[in-house]
């Protein structure tokens, strides 16, 4: 499942993701992202948190990474928050495809995640 949470004074949004993401997930959400880079002032930075998060069936793979390709370079920062080594790993190796600077934080560290997105000059 994914949830999409809009901070428009700050040029933000919060994604949830959990569970085993579905191609209908993405259906869903990838309007409503890119409404919120519409609106935006300027990129559009992201809190994406990953809760309970246990992949992608194959269609919603698919559709991730068409996203990520189309949309590369029109990020600000990505803040990733989740606990596992594996999700830090994966952050690791989608910044290239997003283009923008992205950085894992524990869920633990989700204050220092905030901070680091509201830095002044942070945009792709």
């Amino acid at each position: 499942m994914i949830t999409i949470e809009h901070d428009r004074d700050r040029d933000r949004i919060v994604v949830r993701a959990s569970g085993v993401l579905s191609a209908r997930d993405y259906d869903h959400a990838i309007p409503e992202i890119e409404h919120a880079m519409e609106l935006s002032r300027g990129p559009l930075r992201v809190m994406l948190r990953l809760e309970d998060f246990r992949g992608w069936e194959m269609g919603a793979l698919w559709r991730e990474l068409r996203f990520d390709l189309g949309h590369r370079g029109d990020f600000g920062r990505i803040a990733v928050i989740g606990e596992t080594d594996l999700e830090d790993w994966g952050t690791t190796l989608a910044a290239p495809f997003a283009k923008a600077e992205m950085q894992f934080f524990p869920t633990s560290r989700e204050a220092e995640a905030d901070d680091w997105l509201s830095e002044a000059g942070a945009a792709a």
